[in-house]
């Protein structure tokens, strides 16, 4: 049904005008509008025709009455209707597009692009920017793009007071038109002529270019931009369209190069340079993150600047080791030798200052991190903890933080009701707080690992209505776990094993967790745990770096476990596994599509697709199945 194309008017703006007719009208106008809306268009017909004469009223009914007059194929009662319209209101000149429309389903095509062709003709430097929007837009809505490119540039060409008015609406019809140079250029001219508009033409060039998926059109942006930077050196703004373009494109390792141009331009003092490592760090670029906090230790004259780039260093540096999961004991030691120093170097600060005792707790909570989960050293980690506790004026959250992760080191120590109490002294001290809901999920755990199943699961349906949506992810996942393999075999011994190994995982006793996991394969093997058993062991495989036996372990998934309610998850694995860890595209790109063609409702349909067509170097084209 065609009803709906063409048609916006929002019930705010009718209820609005009720206020300006009779009571009488009010009720035909109401019920006009609710039998349009219901489809039943003779009787909104017929409500409309009673209030057609009114010319106050007109506008109001002007967009349904004339829809509803073509959904019945009544032509000509519709071209009196954009008649009476246009003699009423003639500076609406998109009721000359109406008119054109209508003789064109009359078949009279040579008066159609008469009036299609009136808009143009008509515009003066006296039509409005509104009425000039409302016709290009129908121009648009037809797809009759050459026409509304053709309005837009008239406008601008007798508008004295601002020729680029319509620049912005004409870019949009050239990406509709493929024209994404030229569509490019009107941005570069907007910008041209003034400064304060780079957000618009952000905003703009971030709406017509898909960024992800249209290769040659980013393209033709970033040559574009470095021609205009060499023939204008000293307009900066497009300096900074261009850092903003790399890092759109998460290429961090190229802004720098131009963020370090910038700040030497604008003497920033390495400040600009600092903001980029730390969206670098943000994104996990930490190449270019360690690359840019270096520079602003090496180059900047603030000791401010000098201490946070050196902490905000160490951070990418333990967080580059953590998440490429590849570092040695040597490298380890480095890192931790250097937070060491640069601790050092901060206590030798004696001021108290709020931002000196901020970076001592970061550093401190960093080092505890580092000896706990990479040292196996709990004894050590509490002592920095316990250090940062006594910190002067740091804030109660930071504490709360700080018990949290106590409790998560009598986790790895094993001592799991201690750990429990001190969970639940965080949940009392942040009950609306997501910390609050952290603590009581990981209570929740406490209880799972140690096989009390009916607790947990009574805290996690407290927790699946978080206002974490994390969190609230987490605690929906585990709580299905339980619900799916609780009690199906009278002696739970399986799904107590299985929780058991999952503790030892969390523990870091990964060798250990493998062979508990084996056990409850071997010993339940047509159990539902079994496909969650593999997907476990595939991570621990993957931390160990035995990645073909992680990819093993998810294939088993595949081919044991056709219906599995993690298949999709495990296909996905696959695939990142095959792209990131052995380079095997081919093979990565063949498992994104079997997450697209045979899993079109997962959840990872949008991150497969886009890494399907980044690896394939294609942009927006449709996939076929058996390309």
């Amino acid at each position: 049904m065609k009803v709906f194309n063409n048609i916006i008017l929002s019930i705010f703006s009718i209820m609005m005008s009720l206020n300006a007719i009779s009571q009488d009208h009010q009720i035909d106008l109401k019920l006009a509008n609710n039998y349009f809306i219901e489809g039943d268009f003779e009787k909104a017909i017929m409500y409309f025709e009673k209030l057609e004469n009114n010319k106050e009223i007109l506008p109001t009914i002007y967009n349904y009455y004339k829809a509803a007059l073509l959904e019945l194929n009544r032509y000509k009662v519709a071209e009196k209707l954009c008649k009476s319209m246009s003699k009423n209101y003639p500076e609406n000149l998109a009721v000359f597009v109406d008119l054109g429309e209508i003789y064109e389903l009359l078949g009279n095509n040579k008066k159609a692009i008469a009036f299609y062709d009136k808009p143009i003709s008509l515009l003066t430097n006296q039509t409005s920017f509104s009425d000039v929007s409302e016709t290009g837009i129908a121009f648009e809505k037809k797809g009759d793009l050459e026409r509304a490119l053709a309005l837009y540039k008239k406008a601008n060409s007798v508008n004295n007071g601002n020729p680029q008015a319509f620049h912005t609406k004409m870019a949009y019809v050239l990406s509709k038109q493929g024209k994404y140079q030229e569509m490019i250029n009107l941005y570069i001219e907007i910008l041209s002529t003034n400064d304060n508009f780079l957000s618009m033409v952000q905003s703009g060039l971030s709406s017509n270019i898909d960024f992800e998926t249209q290769v040659k059109e980013k393209e033709l942006l970033r040559k574009s931009l470095i021609k205009k930077i060499q023939s204008q050196p000293k307009k900066l703004v497009f300096l900074e369209l261009l850092i903003w373009y790399y890092m759109l494109n998460n290429n961090f390792e190229a802004a720098f190069q131009q963020v370090v141009a910038l700040d030497k331009k604008t003497n920033k003092d390495g400040f600009e340079v600092l903001n980029l490592g730390k969206s670098a760090l943000n994104n996990s670029h930490f190449e270019a993150a360690i690359m840019s906090f270096d520079y602003v230790i090496e180059n900047t004259n603030s000791p401010e600047k000098i201490y946070l780039a050196e902490t905000l260093k160490l951070k990418a540096l333990k967080q580059k080791l953590i998440y490429n999961q590849d570092f040695s004991t040597t490298e380890l030691m480095e890192l931790k030798s250097n937070y060491l120093k640069t601790l050092y170097k901060v206590d030798q600060n004696t001021g108290v200052h709020q931002n000196i005792i901020n970076r001592k707790y970061d550093l401190l909570v960093d080092l505890a991190e580092l000896e706990a989960y990479y040292f196996n050293n709990t004894s050590e980690a509490k002592n920095y903890l316990s250090k940062a506790l006594i910190l002067r004026g740091i804030s109660e959250s930071n504490k709360g933080k700080i018990n949290m992760l106590m409790a998560d080191l009598l986790v790895l120590e094993n001592n799991i009701w201690e750990a429990s109490l001190m969970y639940l002294k965080v949940e009392k001290q942040f009950k609306e707080d997501p910390l609050g809901h952290q603590a009581k999920f990981n209570n929740a755990k406490v209880y799972y690992y140690a096989g009390e199943f009916d607790w947990c699961q009574a805290q996690l349906d407290v927790l699946k209505a978080s206002t974490s949506k994390l969190i609230a992810n987490d605690a929906l996942a585990l709580s299905v776990l339980i619900t799916d393999n609780y009690n199906m075999d009278t002696s739970d011994v399986a799904m107590k094993l299985f929780a058991k190994a999952d503790m030892l995982f969390a523990q870091q006793k990964l060798d250990e967790a493998l062979a508990v996991y084996d056990s409850v394969f071997n010993m339940f093997s047509q159990h539902s745990l079994n496909d969650e058993i593999l997907l476990r062991k595939a991570e621990i495989y993957k931390t160990q770096k035995n990645i073909n036996s992680a990819i093993e372990s998810l294939k088993k998934i595949e081919n044991e476990f056709p219906n599995s309610i993690i298949l999709d998850k495990a296909l996905f694995n696959i695939a990142t596994l095959y792209e990131n860890q052995l380079k095997e595209i081919e093979l990565a790109k063949s498992y994104y599509k079997k997450i697209l063609f045979e899993h079109p409702s997962s959840l990872y349909v949008v991150d497969s697709r886009k890494r399907f067509r980044k690896l394939s170097g294609k942009t927006n084209q449709n996939i076929i199945k058996d390309s």
